[in-house]
């Protein structure tokens, strides 16, 4: 988390008079907060640069919390909870320290289900087809967990109905030998109307992507100073005489 605070303006307060010490509390929330808007605008212009084809779930991943006069700091972090889909911080936070990927949701209903093997994980086959974001598309992730029973909604699997049996059929564990390596599809009878749409691996890893603290630090730094001076001159100016 990045967390601006009113320490580094000492120095600009020593030559103040009175009248301007009086507007302080407003100056200082309100640089405190512009700094930290400055922070969240520079780290969401880097992400357009690191990540590849980034959704707008991503660039629309960070939280400000704004500085307040019973708590002189604002904050810039990644937001912790979603409506109806996955917390930024379950997958953003790996770009930012590097390590291990959590477990998704689709993995889980695979390994409820006996589908995919402990220790496992899924990513997009030779054969799955792509959205305009390089990921694995939702209707497709939700077909296919049907076709194979996996869905948590019983509702929302394959049924006895003619469209649902040829989902059955059409959708399948791929082994070699005894060991499950993906789910594949069939769309003929011929072994060239095979492919792999999910093929299973061990714990990806991701690298330090994202600088969050450095180019977070160096912005608040920056900006700091610039924006004090901003906002004291827009107190001085708006305060009651």
């Amino acid at each position: 988390m990045i967390r601006v605070q009113s320490s580094g303006l000492a120095s600009n307060l020593a030559e103040l008079t009175d009248i301007e010490r009086n507007q302080i509390p407003f100056a200082t929330v309100l640089a405190l907060t512009e700094t930290a808007e400055l922070v969240k605008a520079r780290l969401e212009g880097e992400m357009r640069t690191v990540f590849d084809r980034p959704t707008p779930y991503t660039l629309d991943s960070l939280r400000l919390i704004p500085a307040t006069e019973q708590k002189l700091e604002a904050r810039v972090w990644i937001k912790d909870e979603a409506d109806g889909a996955a917390p930024a911080t379950r997958w953003l936070t790996p770009e930012v320290y590097g390590g291990e990927r959590s477990h998704k949701r689709s993995e889980g209903l695979l390994r409820a289900r006996g589908i995919l093997p402990d220790g496992k994980f899924i990513v997009p086959g030779k054969g799955m087809k792509l959205d305009s974001y390089g990921n694995i598309s939702r209707g497709q992730l939700q077909k296919v967990l049907s076709g194979l029973g996996a869905q948590g909604d019983r509702l929302q699997n394959s049924t006895d109905s003619k469209r649902s049996i040829g989902n059955r059929t059409r959708y399948f564990v791929m082994r070699r030998g005894r060991e499950a390596i993906g789910i594949a599809e069939r769309t003929g009878t011929k072994r060239a109307n095979v492919q792999i749409l999910i093929a299973f691996t061990s714990k990806p890893g991701y690298a330090k992507t994202l600088d969050f603290f450095g180019i977070g630090e160096r912005e608040a730094e920056t900006q700091l100073p610039i924006q004090f001076a901003k906002a004291l001159d827009r107190a001085l100016a708006t305060r009651r005489r």
